[in-house]
């Protein structure tokens, strides 16, 4: 019976709960003192009418704004992102364009991967994030050139070919 109680007795020893005094708790980094990116390339003339009309795009751009830097807000960017790719603008179709999404989807990812980790500086976590606004910036480059100048040159050449059928215009 005394070897059952002396069992009992050590087994709740070893079921106590430690103190967290000498854990090492992850500090907290404060984001307003980190030199984040903010995007400086704007959509400009049919771009940036096509770009108000795709609901996703000023959803992550909406999300961009109001970003808190948590696992949580970078999941619903990613979503986000995930229905850009899901229901593209027809004006924004173009492999180019998928493929600028996809590099911001994985530096959302980066990131998101990041947050999680225990131990994080903050010239770290400023180099991921501002990797995560060059992509958004590279995206809207692109996005640009195939609005604005990819179609644009295309409606000149087409023009330019009925010029050249059409012999009463010359």
């Amino acid at each position: 019976m005394r070897l059952y109680i002396f069992l009992l007795f050590i087994s709740l020893l070893a079921c106590k709960p430690t103190s967290d005094e000498g854990a090492a708790v992850p500090e907290q980094i404060d984001d307003t003192t980190m030199n984040l990116s903010k995007s400086k390339i704007p959509l400009i003339k049919e771009a940036q009418k096509k770009a108000l009309e795709w609901k996703s795009f000023q959803d992550l751009l909406t999300g961009l704004e109001n970003y808190d830097h948590t696992a949580s807000a970078t999941s619903k960017m990613i979503d986000h992102v995930n229905d850009m790719l899901l229901n593209p603008e027809a004006s924004f179709q173009d492999q180019a364009v998928f493929s600028r999404i996809k590099v911001l989807k994985t530096r959302l990812h980066i990131y998101k991967s990041y947050l999680g980790y225990r131990t994080k500086t903050p010239s770290q976590l400023e180099e991921k994030y501002n990797n995560i606004i060059r992509a958004l910036e590279e995206l809207i480059i692109q996005m640009n050139w195939k609005v604005n100048e990819f179609r644009q040159s295309n409606d000149k050449l087409l023009e330019d070919l009925k010029s050249e059928l059409d012999p009463e215009e010359k």
